[in-house]
């Protein structure tokens, strides 16, 4: 995954705005951060950033996404294409995690996948050197989903 920028349209970030507007122009989203946030939401937004990961029968899943008799029945219907199971387990719509995603619009939505996606791969490098992992941040009309899996050859 190669690293990208993607620009943020604070626009559509309407509580922002309105502590913007409160502040003035030089309010930034750092401001925004230290007026709206604590440090039990940073720590807690950590886990989403920098997952647990946990090893199964040689896939490597989101901690917070595997569940062993989910893995099983996709087992059941996969057989023994891990790849298949790690691809369906951790697909992860970024609207499904966060609430008020539909306001933010799709484009930011897509932002934040994005990083997400690349919080995942370097996480996933640190933890496994030596696996390769495709980590895709994909979007539609409506939603942004993020993965990763493991590159078997």
């Amino acid at each position: 995954m190669s690293i990208k920028q993607i620009s943020l349209n604070t626009e559509k970030l309407i509580d922002f705005q309105h502590w913007k507007k409160a502040n003035g122009d030089d309010f930034s989203l750092w401001d925004y951060l230290f007026g709206v946030s604590n440090v039990e939401i940073a720590i807690a937004f950590t886990k989403l950033f920098w997952p647990d990961i946990v090893e199964h029968e040689g896939g490597i899943f989101l901690s917070e996404a595997f569940n062993p008799e989910i893995y099983a029945q996709w087992k059941a219907k996969f057989g023994n294409d891990i790849t298949s199971i790690e691809r369906v387990m951790n697909h992860q719509h970024v609207d499904d995690i966060l609430p008020g995603s539909e306001q933010v619009g799709v484009d930011n939505l897509y932002y934040l996948g994005d990083a997400i996606a690349q919080m995942w791969q370097s996480r996933l490098k640190s933890l496994y050197p030596e696996r390769q992992f495709e980590v895709c941040c994909n979007r539609d009309e409506n939603t942004v989903i993020v993965m990763f899996y493991q590159i078997r050859t």
